[in-house]
């Protein structure tokens, strides 16, 4: 097989969910042997779709995909970490081991063995998978996806909350499965893998290719990838900007956020200036960066946007994850001036946008801003609203039919009356 025969190629691929939603568009991607490439891109924009359409679990609308693998069987040839760890109560580590083993007839012990070095499986085996964190689930997953032997790894979530000893560890196997001729494909990585790792980021916005450069081609024009982040989430907002003013309401939060960035990277301009600084806080405190500048990049697409349950939803989940990752670094890093910083910011996200972005609307200026409904749930408020309609009709008519019948029986009465009389004046007369 040629060198520049890539490993698996996609043409015109698209995937159109309820004929009406598409979460990728006519994507063309060529991936390589020994190359990583790290996909970039916000929540939504089509990058765990992606993965799914190339490990094959899930079918494209439209567009070829060719595999170009050695190992004819597929399903050993490619493998996928899922995000999703759902496993049955009642097993531990060392059941789904044996479990995958024997599923894919692997009798290389020594490769199992290295594989359970590598990402902490010997510390864990007698556990049950229930009792793991999130975490730790997440890199099991990874384990279990290496079993094979693929020639294609694609990891749909590799945490910045992974230990760092282990950040060390599977980067230096990484780089090896890489030298050997394999490739792996990254869903948005940690800063540190994004750094340490990747040879290619492809970036996505709204289910199409964005960019598509290689790391030499980043760090020539950008100078680092920090900057080159940077500069697409701007590009993006252009974009999106001159379609519609930007709504005033969130003014306040996007000078905060910028500003927060802005004296991050300041920091870590600073600490990486300095001779002996410490290179696990570093790369946190740039996860905690990349996380601010995500947020606040979701902050500014819903500013220009129609407010929907959805983006709501995915701006809180981002602030709960910013906050989570400036506790972690809180608690080890030691320096007053930067702890200061993080403690204001973490201030803001917990007292301001945590509870403006916790309901499924956002007031302003007073007025509720309410959620845009689904398809469903708009049948359902109609027929809620024809149900209502029928019920408010049999009230009238209820009162129609109560006001006839007291009208008649006023004119039986009247006429009753009018007849009494007219007799007592008869019997008068006689």
């Amino acid at each position: 097989m040629k060198e520049n025969t890539p490993i698996v190629e996609l043409s015109n691929v698209s995937k159109i969910y309820n004929k009406e939603v598409w979460a990728l568009k006519k994507i063309d991607l060529k991936l390589y042997r020994g190359e990583c490439v790290s996909l970039l891109g916000s929540n939504g924009s089509g990058k765990t779709t992606l993965l799914r359409i190339i490990a094959n679990n899930l079918k494209n609308t439209t567009g070829t995909i060719n595999y170009n693998f050695e190992e004819e069987n597929i399903l050993k040839a490619i493998s996928i970490q899922k995000r999703e760890q759902a496993w049955p109560n009642g097993f531990k580590v060392k059941d789904i081991n044996d479990l995958w083993i024997r599923i894919y007839e692997m009798a290389d012990l020594e490769w199992i063995n290295k594989l359970k070095d590598v990402f902490g499986v010997n510390e864990i085996e007698e556990k049950y998978l229930s009792k793991l964190s999130i975490v730790k689930l997440q890199v099991y997953a990874i384990f279990l996806s290496f079993i094979s032997k693929p020639e294609l790894v694609l990891i749909d979530e590799l945490s910045s909350d992974i230990d760092f000893k282990y950040e060390e560890k599977i980067t230096n196997f990484f780089k090896e499965y890489l030298a050997a001729g394999n490739t792996i494909i990254l869903n948005h990585p940690s800063y540190y893998f994004l750094e340490n790792l990747t040879d290619r980021v492809v970036y996505l916005n709204d289910g199409e290719i964005f960019d598509d450069l290689s790391i030499k081609e980043v760090k020539k024009e950008y100078k680092s990838v920090m900057e080159y982040t940077k500069s697409i989430f701007k590009e993006e907002l252009i974009v999106e900007k001159k379609l519609k003013n930007k709504s005033k309401f969130f003014s306040t939060m996007n000078t905060k956020t910028e500003a927060y960035c802005n004296n991050l990277q300041t920091i870590i301009e600073e600490l990486e200036n300095q001779e002996n600084y410490n290179e696990k806080v570093l790369n946190r405190l740039k996860e905690v960066y990349f996380s601010i500048l995500d947020l606040k990049t979701s902050i500014d697409n819903l500013s220009i946007s129609y407010i929907n349950k959805t983006s709501i939803k995915i701006i809180s989940k981002k602030i709960k994850t910013t906050i989570k990752i400036i506790n972690k670094l809180t608690i080890n890093y030691r320096y007053k001036k930067y702890h200061k910083l993080l403690n204001t910011i973490e201030k803001f996200l917990t007292k301001e946008l945590k509870r403006t972005f916790a309901n499924d609307k956002v007031i302003v200026n007073g007025d509720v801003l309410s959620i845009t409904m689904s398809e469903s749930e708009k049948k359902q408020l109609e027929k809620l609203k024809e149900k209502y309609i029928k019920e408010e009709q049999k009230n009238i008519r209820r009162k129609i039919l109560k006001q006839q019948f007291k009208k008649q029986n006023e004119v039986k009465l009247k006429t009753a009356v009018n007849q009494t009389s007219a007799n007592e004046e008869i019997h008068d007369e006689i």
